[in-house]
């Protein structure tokens, strides 16, 4: 290797970014283009009533409404027994945080915006 390929090997960075723009910002004009066309959409209001029936001790009473708000923002509700409440939301707010992370990496792949609350009550 002469002096003048070591000298270009070390200013260069030791990755290289390819030429196109994929992911999420499409191609070189900006335009945007979904990672994965022909697959279905996400039912966030599905995922998140399993994943509460599955920690409920009862099942049958848990509740969730989902409620399209325009511009890409989906709220859902939990509404489920008090004694299950509490599992939920795990020792200091840990489960349903975990359950909210959840949801916000499934809805990146559709560019939208899901919250996920709890609604007290029976």
């Amino acid at each position: 290797m002469s002096a003048m390929q070591r000298r270009e090997s070390q200013d260069r960075p030791p990755f290289r970014r390819s030429g196109y723009g994929g992911g999420f910002r499409g191609g070189r004009d900006g335009s945007f283009r979904r990672p994965y066309p022909d697959r279905p959409g996400i039912d966030y209001r599905a995922l998140v009533e399993f994943v509460a029936k599955s920690v409920a001790d009862r099942p049958e009473q848990v509740e969730v409404h989902s409620v399209d708000r325009g511009r890409g923002t989906i709220a859902i509700k939990v509404r489920m027994a008090d004694e299950d409440l509490g599992r939920l939301i795990g020792k200091a707010g840990r489960n349903i945080e975990a359950l909210r992370t959840l949801v916000r990496v499934a809805s990146l792949r559709d560019r939208r915006r899901v919250f996920v609350d709890l609604a007290t009550g029976r």
